[in-house]
């Protein structure tokens, strides 16, 4: 089987900046020589994501995943070893040559992959060839969608044809049966055809840029429905997307606000008139999963939905997640009839924005949209409020929503003061994989302190490598690790962490390895300790060997076995001849 040979994928990993290819996912922030973020891997409110940029190494100290930048790569995004290896290289315009790639065959998501990416081209090139009268054409222009627009969001054409995909993926060798699982294509009865016919496409990419499903939007009202959406597979679930999150990114690391919008034209509507940091929730409510991975990119929501009775009950659903989210939450009313895109286009991006500015709170939405004068609705409005208000665990929001709160509902203030000052809420538990690292940080503490060292110096190791083997770690992970550390350490070059990560199969060992890397270590001293430690574990070895021999020798001693008594009690002498002679090295005697 040809593979990228393991000197190209050393010069990528060496290449590679996993602080900025894991700022696609998740929102980092400095804290000392690392960066830190809310774990997109398990639901969190307090960030515990450590990213080392030294070490190119992540680790999270909620739920225990960690490892190098490719390895993130695969988790975050389901995809094999070598996929994560090309998105690397892609980002670093590294090309690998064809005769390196896989010739097996690809794991599910990774041909998935393949095939939405094929597509995702396909459909572009359409929509860029297509001429100016064209139905496609007439419909951009119509709607004010620049070539910078189209070509920022990959926006393409679904001819107006039964085969027209089908025939240019058997020409690619890609297999019908791909399109009919990634949703691209239909079986009938009789025949297979294109999902996607005479329509305006939407690629919809994952935080990381890789196309994972598509929304297609009628050219023709004969076309029905309006819009149609891939349906989901193993590397597309709706509830865990937000449209244009890749393409905002930057502006949210920057600004650390994004403006939430109901469909693709909305967003496409802002980012053609210069209002940046849109995403869309591809026709879909809201969900916690989609909350959560906003809050990862951002600290501030502006919900910003149609003006209709339909977008305001969507927006009264999406306000919960957000909250439990952690995202300071607004809510940007539009006037009736308009939505994002139409207010933008008549008012510009000034008066789109100056509507920002002039977000509603929470509090003053409900009280807008409520009917206060009858006790019922009154009351209902005041424990919806009470209750979303204690649902976030970020206590400075929640005091802020409270002020809001009684500021506009003066009747609340009891109620509140009551209710929303209770200590403990939202309080995270420990899942199996946090209490199982803090079993096995109990066990063996000098072992485990011995091979932080070695993990985060090679001095150290190389040290440790000349005074113990591994047989003198007694704890099965320790020992474990200390062998691939040694053996790290025979080869030539680097003493390269993150790739050693890549080359180990065993969780447990993976993440102990990270959590250690990660951890925060003064410095003080450390060759010193170093050597503090590997005397207790040769001291903690003779001594159980001096045990063994003592057990022995009392049975030796019962069964009247003189002539073995003799010499056993030699090299007993000798075992606490070696123990004084290591304690009296230690001390500079």
């Amino acid at each position: 089987m040809a593979r990228i040979p393991d000197d190209l994928i050393d010069s990528i990993r060496s290449q590679a900046d996993i602080v900025d290819i894991v700022s696609d996912f998740v929102s980092l922030r400095k804290s000392g020589k690392n960066y830190l973020g809310l774990c997109p891997f398990h639901d969190e409110k307090t960030p515990s994501f450590s990213v080392n940029p030294e070490r190119q190494i992540f680790h999270c100290f909620g739920c225990g995943k960690g490892g190098s930048v490719f390895s993130f790569l695969m988790e975050h995004e389901n995809v094999s070893f070598v996929e994560a290896v090309r998105h690397v290289a892609r980002r670093l315009n590294i090309t690998i040559p064809d005769t390196y790639r896989e010739r097996e065959a690809s794991s599910e998501a990774e041909s998935l992959g393949r095939v939405t990416r094929f597509a995702a081209r396909f459909f572009h090139e359409r929509l860029l060839n297509s001429d100016q009268g064209s139905i496609v054409r007439r419909y951009t222009e119509k709607r004010g969608l620049s070539d910078e627009t189209i070509k920022s969001f990959g926006l393409g054409y679904a001819p107006d044809s039964w085969n027209d995909l089908l025939n240019e993926a058997r020409k690619q060798g890609i297999d019908a049966a791909w399109l009919v699982k990634a949703g691209l294509a239909k079986t009938g009865e009789q025949r297979t055809y294109d999902a996607f016919r005479n329509r305006l496409i939407f690629p919809i990419q994952a935080p990381g840029g890789r196309v994972v499903g598509f929304g297609g939007r009628a050219l023709s009202d004969e076309d029905q429905p309006k819009y149609l959406n891939s349906p989901e597979s193993p590397i597309y679930r709706k509830s865990q997307v937000l449209y244009g999150l890749y393409q905002a990114r930057e502006f949210f690391r920057q600004q650390g606000r994004l403006l939430l919008v109901e469909g693709y034209m909305d967003l496409l509507g802002l980012h053609q008139h210069g209002v940046h940091g849109a995403v869309a929730v591809c026709g879909t409510a809201l969900t916690r999963e989609q909350a959560r991975l906003a809050a990862r990119h951002g600290q501030q929501a502006f919900l910003v939905y149609d003006s209709d009775p339909a977008g305001t009950r969507a927006t009264w659903r999406a306000i919960e997640p957000l909250v439990e989210a952690g995202l300071w939450t607004r809510i940007v009313r539009l006037p009736e009839g308009y939505d994002p895109d139409s207010y933008v286009a008549e008012h510009g991006p000034d008066g789109f924005m100056k509507r920002v500015e002039q977000a509603d709170s929470i509090a003053d939405f409900m009280g807008y949209h409520a009917n206060l004068q009858e006790s019922g609705d009154r009351e209902e409005v005041f424990r919806t409020l009470a209750g979303l208000i204690r649902k976030t665990t970020n206590l400075v929001h929640r005091e802020r929503y409270r002020e809001e709160a009684e500021r506009r509902f003066p009747a609340l203030q009891g109620l509140l003061a009551s209710e929303l000052r209770s200590p403990g809420a939202g309080r995270r538990g420990r899942g199996a994989p946090q209490a199982q690292e803090e079993r096995v940080r109990g066990e063996a503490p000098v072992e485990r302190g011995l091979v932080q060292l070695m993990l985060n110096d090679r001095a150290i190791a190389e040290l440790v490598e000349r005074q113990l083997e591994p047989d003198d770690f007694s704890h099965p992970l320790y020992h474990r690790i200390v062998e691939h550390c040694f053996a790290r350490l025979a080869d030539e070059g680097t003493y390269d962490l993150s790739g050693l990560i890549d080359t180990i199969d065993d969780d447990e060992t993976r993440r102990i390895i990270t959590e250690l890397i990660n951890t925060v270590d003064s410095g003080i001293q450390l060759e010193q300790r170093a050597r503090d430690h590997v005397t207790r574990i040769k001291q903690k070895r003779l001594k159980e060997s001096m045990t063994r021999l003592m057990d022995q020798i009392k049975q030796m001693e019962k069964g009247g076995r003189s002539s073995e008594l003799t010499e056993a009690m030699a090299t007993y002498m000798e075992l606490k001849h070696q123990e004084k002679a290591l304690l009296q090295s230690a001390r500079g005697d």
